[in-house]
């Protein structure tokens, strides 16, 4: 008798039995808050947990957890229980082939077909159910929810490419959608105004242009993204080329200019390249090209990300329309790892979840393993370190077997994840390793970032003088690369180190200048800003509302949950503060 869980919008709880759908009953918010904390929780949780949890006021918050757990085993039964496992408590079904679909899970974990987007994404998590009598709940709710629509977000947008060749109509209604969620997603609108050309609707498509570029200036004050008008200006199917190799020729020419560094020249070859292939009718030629072009503004020039996102999406439309499988799930590890990059980490585990999969099944082991590489990184900066370190042990054992220069990669997210928690004995070595490797691989520019895992270690294990030169060093290779990101770790590194040693002034200064070198472009890696961002609140007290504010807009949006919990605890005003880096242990966070 298998279960339907729809957690959002308004929840229900759905047996089908002899092909009749009859409804579970479940009253109640606590009930449900419960239900949905155990079907989200990777790890499950202890009852004494669940009930500070949820009862925080009540005066057996025990009693009331355990009649809350009878009457959700009482809905799900006999298809699924809430049991215990070493302490904690999880769901379980009766028969393994008889797992409950829970739409929340399958959204998050990307894997479902584009025609199941209506039923998952329909409104928020546990949707008009408040807690305010329990705020840790409430919080953890909030969260939850930003995953959730964001994931949503991505779904929708992913949805509208596929159908808009076969039902424009239903594309459009699926943009505007995603737009009801994110009203400036820069590649939503994009889209929205290529589906009304494509069909011919070029006086619809200049209406919806005015209406964005006046929405971007009256409400964010900005001028809007030029990517906007990219769709008015494609060009039509009549060949611009004089013969069907030339645009072949440019794109080796992006690819061998992207390969040497280039990167100016690679735009300029890939971007006539898709454009003569776009003219001539070479739909792969022209994907490859866009995949390239935009490879090259997210990989080797900043600040170029969201522009990026809008040539991916033509790229996927084309490449799915192809059931070019290999070619899609290359394009959509790349747009997994721009909403990892901006913390939209809803959308990019949902995405890179089905990356995996698609290279998988096309037969690219090694686009799967680095799908899973930036999907652990994810999972890490949302401080769910055991689930991100068994997906990071699992691409860093594939990418050694494969050979590929990802390994070092991976690595470094797996020596973080040793040292968030606590065990710095374990961290510096891989780290130490992955700066090497790196080196070994060619990947020059990636050696900083381990090195400040390294330093950060060695800093926390006691070492300040040896933390001290690794931060040093990493700092001096970033600049000489001229990435601002590399650099702001460097720089945090170099704050840390001159608060261990009572130089708050120094730690102020340098965390300062890591600060404003993480936000330095619009695209740098968003979690660098808000882990140093949040370090600098911590040292100052509180005292400057605007880093706390930006610190913790960043941090909810994400989400990241141990940095919300420090930038919590902190008490604006207080007389002087104190770094406390602290590992989910130590902070006792469920």
């Amino acid at each position: 008798m298998p279960l339907t869980i729809r957690l959002l919008g308004s929840p229900t709880i759905v047996a089908i039995a002899d092909g009749v759908a009859v409804g579970r009953p479940l009253a109640g918010r606590k009930p449900w808050g419960l239900l949905a904390y155990l079907l989200l929780s990777t790890r499950g949780v202890s009852r004494r947990d669940l009930a500070e949890v949820l009862w925080p006021e009540a005066q057996d918050p025990l009693a009331a957890a355990r009649w809350a757990i009878l009457q959700v085993r009482r809905a799900l039964e006999p298809t699924a229980t809430i049991g215990e496992s070493n302490g904690r408590l999880v769901v379980r079904v009766s028969d393994p082939g008889t797992e409950p679909s829970i739409d929340a899970v399958t959204l998050l974990d990307g894997r479902f077909e584009p025609d199941a987007v209506d039923a998952l994404v329909g409104g928020d998590l546990l949707e008009a159910m408040t807690f305010d009598d329990a705020p840790a709940f409430e919080d953890w709710l909030a969260l939850q929810r930003a995953r959730t629509s964001s994931a949503g977000n991505a779904a929708l947008r992913w949805a509208a490419l596929v159908a808009m060749r076969t039902d424009p109509a239903r594309a459009l209604d699926l943009v505007d959608r995603a737009l009801a969620l994110d009203p400036y997603d820069d590649a939503a609108h994009e889209l929205a105004i290529r589906i009304e050309t494509e069909r011919g609707a070029t006086g619809s498509a200049a209406a919806r242009l005015a209406a964005a570029e006046r929405r971007y200036r009256s409400d964010l004050d900005i001028e809007p993204p030029a990517s906007l008008r990219r769709p008015l200006g494609r060009p039509s199917g009549q060949s611009l080329v004089s013969h069907p190799a030339t645009a072949r020729a440019l794109f080796d020419a992006a690819r061998a200019r992207r390969d040497a560094g280039e990167y100016q020249a690679a735009i300029d070859a890939a971007q006539r390249a898709a454009s003569a292939a776009a003219a001539s009718g070479d739909e792969r030629l022209e994907a490859e090209s866009l995949v390239v072009l935009a490879g090259v503004l997210i990989h080797s020039v900043r600040g170029h990300d969201r522009e990026a996102v809008g040539l991916l999406d033509r790229a996927l439309e084309l490449a799915t329309a192809l059931r070019e499988e290999r070619l899609a799930a290359e394009i959509e590890r790349e747009l997994g790892y721009v909403a990892f990059l901006a913390a939209r980490y809803g959308a990019a585990e949902s995405i890179l979840g089905r990356a995996a999969e698609r290279a998988t099944a096309a037969g690219d082991a090694a686009g799967a393993a680095r799908a899973l590489t930036i999907l652990g990184a994810c999972q890490s900066d949302r401080a769910d370190y055991a689930v991100a370190e068994t997906t990071l042990v699992d691409a860093m054992d594939r990418l050694r077997a494969l050979g590929d220069r990802w390994e070092p990669y991976a690595a470094s997210f797996l020596a973080r994840i040793r040292l968030r928690t606590d065990r710095q004995a374990e961290a510096w070595p891989i780290a130490d390793y992955a700066a090497t490797r790196s080196r070994e691989v060619g990947w020059l520019s990636l050696a900083p970032w381990p090195m400040t895992v390294s330093g950060e270690a060695h800093l926390d294990d006691g070492d300040a003088r040896e933390a001290g030169r690794t931060f040093a060093n990493a700092y001096a290779l970033a600049t000489e690369m001229d990435d601002p990101c590399w650099r702001a770790f460097a720089l945090r590194g170099l704050g840390l180190v001159a608060a261990h040693d009572g130089e708050t002034e120094a730690a102020r200064r340098l965390l300062g200048e890591a600060v404003d070198s993480a936000r330095s472009q619009p695209d740098i890696y968003a979690w660098a800003e808000a882990l140093t961002l949040t370090d600098l609140v911590e040292l100052e007290a509180g005292r400057d509302a605007a880093h706390l504010s930006r610190a913790m807009a960043i941090a909810r949006r994400g989400p990241m949950p141990d940095l919300v919990a420090r930038l919590s605890a902190i008490e604006p005003g207080a007389v002087d503060g104190t770094l406390s880096r602290q590992t989910p242990a130590q902070t006792g966070r469920p």
